[in-house]
């Protein structure tokens, strides 16, 4: 089973979601923060516990202070030769701390307060129903991310973050989001359409064709197509990036067709079913829509690539469970929504039940093997 902590956080959130109903705004944005909260000291004061924990431990105490200046970070950020493999926001935020003698932990609890309290405070601002974007969220990406890839877990904080500037249509602020994601992991270069492509008058329906032809396409890995043009617009890493991983010889393996696949398709089908009704009742549904449709068009065409599958169309895909799928929820008639919430409580329960017994089991979040520095 998975640590207490992590039980208690997601009986709450099933708790809320099950009431949703009964429960006032306010008292249902104090619980959420709560879970937030917990959520920190459960990521934070990890101990030994994550898929990257040794690395990024590691990185901390021997890499960064023995290998790196900050006349490195400062030739990273601004694209100009150097021989750092770190992306220059993530090894800054590192060499502070260490120069200032602080603690590993130090670092592992301000990127979680950092992470967490971004993407709650924007399912708050924009999500119809916050706390089904917050379960969407823990379970099981929190534990994938922020409890485990912590570098990619805060570049996608930023990008979920920068929604607000997409919205209200503020494209240099929009840009420098882009920018200190990018210091943070280089695959969130993938986020920087995202301006452009919310706004697309792509309605539900028109959307079909464009998904239709990337399933058709997934088997002849036409990812392989955007190789010329990545080595010549993107940066250097990113482009040597895009190269390696697509040839590699482990992860540049198909992904495998699973029980996420059908998840997948549900999502997409729900999503463009109750397009119309989205966009009537939810404030700029439009956006969401366009963007985790996006996302499942991303997943298609790199299914022949499997970190690509998986790492690329994550922070698109986001937008489906964080606010396109809350906001259909809040559009649909009252019994549609509870024969819906019956149905994620279910398949959530199930989800919890499958990571327990194997991811849980490897990234040492169960409860003979989660280990916390607070206790």
């Amino acid at each position: 089973m998975l640590h207490p902590i992590f039980l208690i956080i997601f009986a709450i959130l099933l708790i809320l979601f099950l009431n949703s109903e009964r429960m006032n705004a306010s008292n249902t944005q104090k619980t959420l923060w709560f879970t937030a909260f917990l959520m920190i000291i459960a990521a934070g004061g990890r101990d030994w516990v994550g898929a990257d924990y040794p690395v990024y431990r590691s990185m901390y105490n021997f890499g960064f202070p023995n290998f790196t200046t900050y006349e490195d970070v400062w030739n990273k950020a601004t694209f100009q030769p150097n021989t750092m493999d770190i992306e220059w926001f993530y090894v800054l935020v590192n060499k502070i701390l260490f120069d200032f003698r602080m603690s590993f932990h130090v670092l592992t609890f301000l990127l979680a307060i950092a992470s967490i309290s971004m993407q709650v405070s924007t399912f708050h601002k924009y999500s119809a129903l916050p706390v089904l974007s917050m379960i969407f969220y823990f379970m099981p990406i929190y534990f994938i991310t922020d409890c485990g890839q912590m570098r990619q877990g805060i570049g996608t904080a930023i990008c979920i973050f920068s929604i607000r500037y997409i919205v209200e249509r503020k494209v240099w602020k929009f840009l420098l989001c882009i920018f200190f994601a990018l210091g943070m992991h280089k695959s969130t270069i993938i986020f920087l359409p995202a301006y452009w492509i919310a706004a697309l008058p792509i309605n539900g329906v028109r959307w079909i064709p464009i998904i239709v032809t990337c399933m058709i396409l997934a088997p002849f890995k036409a990812y392989a197509l955007f190789g010329g043009l990545i080595e010549s617009i993107a940066p250097q890493e990113i482009s040597d990036s895009y190269t390696g991983y697509s040839a590699d010889k482990y992860y540049g393996n198909e992904l495998e067709t699973g029980l996420g696949d059908v998840i997948n398709l549900f999502l997409i089908i729900l999503i463009i079913l109750y397009d119309k009704k989205g966009e009537k009742k939810i404030y700029y549904f439009e956006y969401f829509r366009n963007l985790a449709l996006f996302g499942y068009c991303l997943y298609y065409i790199f299914r022949g690539n499997a970190i690509f599958a998986t790492r690329l169309p994550g922070v698109y895909m986001a937008f489906s469970g964080y606010f396109a799928i809350p906001g259909i929820m809040m559009a649909m008639k009252k019994e549609i929504f509870r024969v819906l919430k019956l149905g994620f409580i279910v398949y959530f329960l199930l989800l919890c039940y499958a990571f327990s017994k194997v991811n849980a089991v490897k990234g040492s979040f169960t409860k003979d093997k989660y280990h916390n520095i607070l206790w």
